[in-house]
This record gives C-alpha cells, sequence and structure tokens, in this order.
C-alpha cells in the first residue's frame, strides 16, 4: 500500500461537485484521513475568504493554498503563514498593458480578498464570463469603480491579477503580452479567465513549501487536480491524481486518472488508496 502522508486537492471542478459543495462521502474520507494523521492541504486558485465554509470546516485541514500559490493560510487560526507577493516593476508594467484596454476585466485579489470592477459585476456575461459563473462572481467579489487605481495604489501588495477574456484569441493576444512582460507565473482554471502572479508562485511551489514546513517528502503527497494551473502540483506530488473531467494535457501530466468530480472521484480514490 502506498504511503500517504499529505493530502493535496483542487476544490473547483475536482473536489466540488456540480454545485460547487464537498459532497459527505469525500468529506468523511478526508477526515477519516485526518484521523490518520494525514495532513490535508488545499490548493485553490481561490481568493482565501471566497473558499467555501463547508471545505473550510474539515476536521484536521492544516494549510490552505490560495491564489494558486501566492498564499497560504494555517486552516486553523486564518492567519497567512506564508506568501509570494507580485513584483512592483511586473505589476506597473502590466497595468501599461491594462490601461491601453480600458475594456478589459480584471479581477484583483489582495489580502485575501477577491475585487472587481463595478461595470464588471453588473454584467459578467458581456466581458467573457459564463451565466453559470456570475452568481458566485457576485457573492465573492467587493466592486471596485476603478480597477486601474486600486491596482496602483496596492501595487506592492497583490497576491494575484486575473484578466477576463471574451474568447480564445483575446486570450492569446493577452499571453503574448504577458510573455513580453516575463518573470510572472501565468496559468488559468477556466477557458475565460488568465491568472497571474508571481514567477514565484504556482500550487506546485506553494506545495512544496507546505510539505517542507510539514517534513513531508513529495513521495508521500498525492494530490488532485482537474485543470492548468493544477499540474505544477500534480508533477511534484509523489501520486499526481487528474479526475476524468480534466482537459487532456492535465490527464497526460497525472499518474492516475480518477472518476470525475460529479461521480466524486477524489473520494473514490481515497477510499481505495486508504482502505477507509
Amino acid at each position: 500500500m502506498r504511503k500517504i502522508k499529505l493530502i493535496a486537492i483542487d476544490l473547483d471542478g475536482t473536489a466540488l461537485d456540480e454545485k460547487s459543495h464537498l459532497t459527505e462521502r469525500t468529506r468523511r474520507a478526508l477526515e477519516q484521513a485526518a484521523q490518520r494523521g494525514i495532513y490535508l492541504v488545499v490548493a485553490s486558485g481561490r481568493a482565501y475568504s471566497s473558499l467555501p465554509e463547508d471545505v473550510m470546516g474539515v476536521k484536521g485541514l492544516t494549510y490552505a493554498i490560495t491564489s494558486n500559490g501566492a498564499a497560504a493560510y494555517d486552516a486553523k487560526s486564518g492567519e497567512r503563514s506564508f506568501s509570494c507577493l507580485m513584483e512592483e516593476e511586473k505589476v506597473e508594467t502590466l497595468l501599461g498593458f491594462l490601461e491601453e484596454e480600458p475594456e478589459t476585466a480584471v479581477e484583483v485579489f489582495w489580502d485575501g480578498e477577491p475585487y472587481a470592477g463595478r461595470r464588471f459585476l453588473e454584467e459578467p456575461e458581456k466581458y467573457g464570463a459564463p451565466a453559470r459563473a456570475v452568481p458566485y462572481l457576485r457573492q465573492t467579489r467587493t466592486p471596485v469603480e476603478d480597477i486601474f487605481s486600486f491596482i496602483r495604489r496596492h501595487k506592492r501588495e497583490l497576491d494575484a491579477v486575473d484578466i477576463i477574456c471574451e474568447g480564445p484569441l483575446d486570450k492569446a493576444e493577452w499571453v503574448e503580452k504577458l510573455d513580453e512582460i516575463g518573470g510572472l507565473y501565468v496559468t488559468s482554471s477556466t477557458p475565460y479567465r488568465l491568472e497571474i502572479s508571481s514567477e514565484r508562485s504556482g500550487k506546485g511551489a506553494a506545495l512544496r513549501e507546505a510539505a517542507a514546513r510539514l517534513h513531508v517528502l513529495p513521495e508521500e503527497i498525492i494530490a488532485f487536480g482537474n485543470a492548468e494551473n493544477d499540474v505544477d502540483m500534480l508533477c511534484f506530488a509523489g501520486f499526481g491524481v487528474a479526475v476524468a473531467n480534466s482537459p487532456e494535457h492535465v490527464k497526460q501530466q497525472a499518474d492516475h486518472v480518477a472518476p470525475a468530480n460529479t461521480e466524486e472521484g477524489v473520494a473514490q480514490v481515497l477510499e481505495e488508496l486508504l482502505g477507509l
């Protein structure tokens, strides 16, 4: 039987169901693992304040990695344990590109909170967000009148900046611009979003830091994910698991493909591996 000391789980599209809830079966599997002394780590692209309550209520949760590894929190105290903020120079350059495209919708993660332009939150679909995401965006984002001014005001303190893309062409064009800046970690968890943070971030880098603090070796880690922003974490873990609803290139980077999130794939794998 594989020796597991740490379980790292992505949330949306992986551990959460189609309604973004943690099922009772998945909760039970995680808590039973924690009772055996296994560390539990959440690894999400979300800001800390928008992590679901049912996830943060899991007994035995150790760390919450947020903003794609830009910040990690002690799950018990809620205090930030470690982080890597965006460099001021990179933020200034990025802001210059954004101000050339004033209609581009932007989200900003600052101090564990997500902020977005008021105009975007009034009509998210107009800017490329799918209808299913609208309730979540309005519930979790704090509206800001001038998001570019907000970025400039907090340019030394940003966890991450997200660009909402109107389509594949728009996304490809932004990737080219970000490549020009260089020295950034650029990833994506959904087709309509580009997620930008320090080049020192990434779920894999944050998981490496968490594992070092907990004295856990990579081969003692199992990680679950479903998207591009999970790949570095799946590769770092000794046993990387992609759920069946993942894109093909994510599955190819994993050691194992589990049933889809709608079939409680995380719970199924943990029950089998740990004999729960």
